[in-house]
């Protein structure tokens, strides 16, 4: 295959930064919009299944728990296949576990939650080589946080769009809709692989689901960010899949109410995203930004914990967002922190051992949530502990922050 400095024409437009972020930004956002669309449509499919919440919220949990195994398999992939292939392979992937959970049976919706999760691990190995091989390092920590507004904005389509459908066409119909937006695009990126894919060797060693791990576990300020960001995940996903759910039953929001909620939190982080990585890109400590942030969600989450019908609905939106703008911006600073101090032939196996940890994040906050909300009947519980939480992933961020690679 030739390189991309070979190709003729539009060989110099497909390589540049920007439509290399906006590109893999747009299609991550693709394929986070298909396991965002779970928790969004979560009082539909409860009522429509017969389940209770906590069904739902171990559906989030298979979602981000799977997205953690896929990131440490896909990894090694994309060096023999290409970022260009591996981000097609997740928006077809997506397409089928949005079939499958649209499935009105709990066991068939099952197994879609896994498939979607495997489809949502797959595309930030693949956008992070592109990144860092396109971009330059003076602006790491903003192309990263560019990139993982991705996460952000599928939420705000999921929030948007998900119920505006549900209305119409039934819960199921949101994700017929995006199966098939999914399919469409997966075929429409083809031509872009011999710009971004110029450099796979089908000789490429495949390496091992565990190598990024390795690398990982050799490198302790490596290992201590990962942690960081398992901490920060568990309290973002922990709130955003008890969030509709909170609202609808202990403050008497309606389905619209809490989607529009969800939406307001993941506008405000998915803009806030930039100006955040734009700001640690011109501090010497960018963790520190990143420990901040870690406060102001305690303080945001402990105090919405309390909210009730009594309180008039701005407060409530005010409150959801000091969120959004808070808890969203960890992400892109925490992968540029890590993309910087691994080895540059093997950042896509060190990004997928690190998004094992961060989706491993994801999964215990449902999940412990889940068990909490199970056992005391009370959301209170479940927010108190992704507020402490948020301070221990805030405390550590402060001390790897001093530590070098």
């Amino acid at each position: 295959m030739l390189s991309s400095s070979e190709l003729p024409g539009r060989a110099s437009w497909y390589t540049a930064i920007t439509f290399v972020l906006v590109s893999t930004t747009f299609l991550g956002a693709v394929v986070a919009t298909c396991g965002y669309l779970v928790p969004a449509l979560a009082i539909a499919t409860k009522q429509s299944l017969g389940v209770d919440a906590a069904f739902i919220g171990y559906q989030v949990t298979l979602v981000f728990g799977f997205g953690g195994v896929s990131s440490l398999i896909s990894g090694g992939f994309v060096g023999r296949f290409g970022p260009c292939r591996v981000l097609q392979a997740a928006l077809f992937v997506g397409a089928v576990g949005c079939l499958l959970y649209s499935v009105p049976n709990p066991l068939v919706l099952t197994i879609g939650s896994v498939v979607l999760g495997c489809s949502y691990g797959m595309t930030y190995p693949a956008a992070s080589v592109l990144l860092s091989r396109f971009g330059s390092p003076e602006r790491i920590n903003f192309l990263y946080s560019f990139r993982q507004a991705s996460t952000a904005l599928g939420a705000v389509i999921a929030g948007l769009i998900g119920p505006f459908i549900a209305v119409f066409w039934g819960w199921q119909g949101a994700f017929y809709v995006l199966a098939a937006f999914a399919l469409v695009m997966t075929v429409g990126i083809n031509g872009l692989r011999p710009y971004w894919d110029d450099l796979a060797d089908r000789k490429y060693p495949i390496s091992a689901p565990w190598a990024g791990l390795r690398i990982i576990f050799s490198n302790r300020p490596l290992f201590m960010l990962c942690f960081v960001g398992f901490g920060f995940s568990a309290v973002q996903v922990g709130v955003l899949a008890f969030l509709v759910l909170f609202l609808a039953e202990e403050v008497g929001f309606s389905l619209a109410q809490g989607g529009l909620a969800l939406s307001l939190i993941n506008i405000l982080g998915a803009s806030s995203r930039m100006f955040w990585g734009w700001r640690a890109d011109h501090l010497k400590n960018s963790l520190v930004v990143v420990s901040s942030m870690g406060i102001v969600t305690a303080i945001v989450v402990a105090v919405f914990s309390f909210a009730s019908p009594v309180w008039p609905t701005w407060m409530i939106y005010s409150v959801l967002s000091f969120f959004g703008l808070a808890t969203f911006g960890w992400s892109g600073i925490v992968m540029a922190n890590i993309a910087s101090r691994a080895d540059p032939d093997k950042i896509a196996e060190t990004v997928g051992g690190a998004l094992g940890f961060m989706f491993s994040g994801a999964w215990v906050g449902p999940s412990i949530g889940s068990v909490i909300l199970q056992i005391t009947g009370n959301y209170r519980y479940v927010f108190a502990f992704l507020c402490i939480t948020a301070l221990i992933a805030a405390a550590m961020a402060v001390r790897v922050s001093f530590q070098k690679s």
